[in-house]
């Protein structure tokens, strides 16, 4: 069978490039206080990007105005169930859609006054004697991105508008789909022709398809808005971080979207997929098993849950004691990838799934994967070397920066995945092998902090790797698992001008390169560690740039590399700065949990609103106190009280 691979397309616009990593605020938040706008300056261009997905279509929303005001937009749509030759992690259908123009008699462009973004893309524009509204979001239960237009006539007269397509439908060639499968590209308009009455308003919808070759697509377009803003308002209402920041607030809120946006339903079942152009209908230890799954463990979004599930389920056959679990799951669960070789893949699953287990807290779901914790678990230790820490060919950079034989990521996340390893099987009343699993990670953590502990640069922390002689932004991973040892110096060498860049944390000292990863871990731990006042200052800088800055309003995968894509598992790591790091919640059992609250000095109080415990549904809410703060737990109209510094919690 002939076939040759399909020609990679742009996923954002040659203008639409960010060249900044940082950038002073460029919008402000809208008067609903939850949108963020930007306001275009006469004879001042902007340019941005934003990816907005649903279960079936994904986009990246290349969008700006020129220095004129004109609108400038592309519609990069990935279709994550339409595959293409070969069919890999990058093997989903993509094309970039210019759209349509609206033609006047006037001739005039459309110019430009705000970009409004709330879950859902808005343009506010001029054409001359026209206003028109642009609204850009995805189809919930459809293969397309849908494009609902009003234009208001607020001349004297009517206006004649013509609404032109600027693509062609077209069929792919065979030579490109999987299995020589065609597919079509259309884009579906409601309204060619309409006059619009003086003081009207006139509706057009739009629909950027992707369809198999016989396939027949019937939009109810009212519908579709319906069912996404449906969405945005069932997570308004989980996991609602309440602090005195308001900005940090709304970058929750975000967060939430975009973690929990980005799950396709693929043959084998829901995915949560990362995104940004490349990895749709796929799964990865690190994005999914050890990032986002752990959150869904008490986020309360059922369908976080069931694909948390499925993810880990899906691992299954590929979990085994003697060697290491692969990296990605891809092309919905056709294909494999693992080209890093062991990344510490294991020790990532062992940790997302020993988590997710006991906060999710069904005995029944533990059950059925109890003996995955185990065997991944199993191969783990069997990769000790002799200085006693975890063995691995890479790290989830895969290489990008160096990794050694044995670094200080794969070997804090074996730690605390024997930690939870040990809760469950003391929920089962296996005592001897939690007893085991204790010791072991007791015998890792001395050595740990013995074979990692090295003055870098000037600073008495650990370091990443033996081959690594420069600070990385990745060794504040002991203070996210409770290694406190050293933690001082390990803060100040975080903070320190080698690593700290206005918002946020190089990779390493000399380079130029970020991942919000890091910062998101890093912030997690130095709360998790008690530095809630240093961590508070990064945490605020950090969530303005993202929310306010020049690229709103996610966290991002990296910079310069990927064009700053707004990959979803990182806004799930951002909401565990909340959960994990200042509430300070270790899940010990089922419907068990220890807080140990870190509220920053100048917050009196905190609360954590519609969190799920054990598929119990709380409100958490801290308040300082003299001797330390009082803990209110509210549940079914219950409310408990505690005071102290370290609460036990069992629901």
């Amino acid at each position: 069978m002939f076939q040759v691979k399909r020609p990679r397309i742009a996923r954002f616009a040659k203008w639409a490039k960010m060249n900044e990593a940082f950038e002073k605020t460029k919008h402000y938040i809208g008067t609903d206080g939850k949108s963020i706008v930007h306001s275009v300056k006469k004879d001042c261009s902007y340019s941005n990007h934003i990816e907005i997905s649903a279960f079936y279509v994904s986009g990246i929303i290349s969008y700006g105005a020129k220095q004129n005001g004109e609108l400038r937009i592309m519609r990069h749509v990935v279709f994550p169930t339409l595959r293409c030759y070969p069919n890999n992690t990058s093997g989903s259908l993509d094309y970039n859609f210019k759209g349509i123009k609206i033609s006047s008699p006037s001739k005039a462009k459309e110019v430009v006054s705000d970009f409004v973004f709330d879950g859902t893309l808005k343009i506010l524009s001029k054409i001359d004697k026209l206003k028109v509204k642009r609204h850009i979001f995805p189809a919930t239960s459809q293969k397309c991105l849908l494009e609902r237009i009003t234009i208001t006539n607020t001349d004297k007269q009517d206006i004649s508008v013509q609404i032109i397509n600027l693509d062609k439908d077209k069929l792919t060639p065979a030579r490109y789909g999987n299995n020589r499968e065609r597919y079509q590209l259309v884009t579906i308009i409601s309204e060619r022709n309409v006059t619009i009455r003086a003081g009207a308003t006139a509706k057009i919808d739009i629909a950027y398809c992707g369809l198999k070759l016989d396939e027949q697509i019937d939009i109810d377009f009212d519908k579709e808005e319906k069912l996404r803003l449906q969405l945005i308002e069932k997570l308004d209402n989980l996991l609602q971080i309440k602090t005195p920041n308001i900005n940090i607030n709304l970058m929750a809120r975000y967060a939430k979207i975009r973690a929990s946006e980005s799950i396709f339903k693929t043959k084998n079942g829901l995915m949560h997929s990362p995104g940004g152009g490349n990895y749709y209908a796929a799964l990865w230890t690190n994005d999914q098993c050890e990032y986002v799954n752990p959150l869904f463990g008490y986020l309360g979004y059922d369908i976080g849950e069931q694909e948390s599930i499925n993810s880990y389920e899906l691992y299954r056959q590929y979990v085994a004691e003697d060697k290491a679990i692969i990296t990605s799951i891809v092309a919905e669960g056709d294909d494999i990838w693992h080209g890093a070789k062991d990344r510490g893949d294991s020790a990532m699953y062992a940790y997302g799934l020993s988590r997710f287990l006991l906060t999710y807290g069904d005995r029944k779901i533990a059950e059925q994967f109890i003996e995955l914790v185990d065997k991944s678990l199993t191969y783990t230790i069997s990769q000790t070397n002799e200085d006693g820490v975890i063995a691995s060919d890479s790290d989830e950079l895969e290489n990008r920066l160096e990794s050694g034989n044995a670094n200080l990521c794969t070997s804090t996340l074996a730690y605390d995945a024997l930690i939870s390893a040990s809760y469950l099987h003391k929920e089962f009343g296996n005592i001897e092998k939690a007893d085991y699993y204790l010791k072991t990670a007791e015998t890792l953590k001395e050595n740990i902090v013995k074979y990692f502990s090295k003055n870098v640069e000037g600073y008495a922390t650990f370091m990443y790797c033996k081959e690594e002689p420069n600070l990385r932004s990745w060794i504040s991973m002991p203070m996210v698992v409770g290694i406190f040892e050293r933690s001082k110096a390990t803060k100040d060498a975080l903070l320190s001008p080698k690593l700290q860049v206005a918002e946020g944390l190089l990779s390493v000292t000399g380079d130029k390169t970020f991942w919000d990863r890091s910062t998101l871990y890093t912030l997690r731990g130095l709360f998790n560690a008690g530095y809630s006042t240093e961590a508070l200052e990064l945490l605020e800088k950090f969530s303005t740039a993202r929310l306010l800055g020049n690229h709103i309003p996610y966290a991002v995968e990296a910079f310069p590399e990927g064009n700053q894509a707004q990959l979803s598992a990182e806004s799930g790591l951002y909401l565990r700065i909340f959960t994990e790091g200042i509430l300070g919640i270790r899940p010990t059992g089922f419907g068990k949990f220890q807080i140990t609250p870190n509220l920053p000095k100048t917050w009196d109080c905190m609360e954590c609103n519609n969190i799920k415990f054990a598929g119990k549904t709380i409100n958490i809410k801290v308040t300082r106190k003299k001797s330390g703060y009082t803990l209110q737990i509210a549940h079914n109209d219950t409310i408990l009280d505690f005071e102290g510094k370290n609460f036990e919690i069992q629901l």
